[in-house]
């Protein structure tokens, strides 16, 4: 192997470095870009506490509004799973999409279904 072949398989390897890092690191910030805002949640009453967990999400609550990063949940799964924990919700965006009335009422009505057990 001569000096030039070492020097394009370094060259190329280097190259291959930086893009995975680029990849790894850039990435997800630049999907995490709303900064805990993928979800924003107003909710009828104020919440109870600064921060709640619900389906493995953190929400921060400030008040009545409520922000969490994006998920793997349906976003309509999250907004039953927030109705349940943190109580009704008025409003309910993701990403740039609120929610209308109907898809509202859905997530209110899921939190109100109890099963019963024998």
């Amino acid at each position: 192997m001569t000096l030039s072949q070492i020097s394009a398989r370094s060259g190329a390897l280097l190259a291959a470095v930086l893009a995975s890092g680029t990849l790894l690191f850039g990435a997800p910030a630049a999907h995490a870009a709303p900064a805990g805002g993928y979800y924003k949640i107003e909710l009828a009453q104020p919440a109870a506490a600064k921060m709640a967990i619900s389906r493995g999400v953190v929400f921060q609550c400030e008040d009545n509004v409520c922000k969490a990063p994006i998920t793997g949940s349906t976003p309509r799964n999250v907004c039953i799973s927030v109705a349940r924990e943190l109580g009704e919700v008025s409003s309910f965006t993701v990403g740039a999409k609120a929610f209308d009335d109907t898809e509202l009422a859905s997530c209110n009505e899921k939190k109100k279904i109890n099963i019963a057990r024998d």
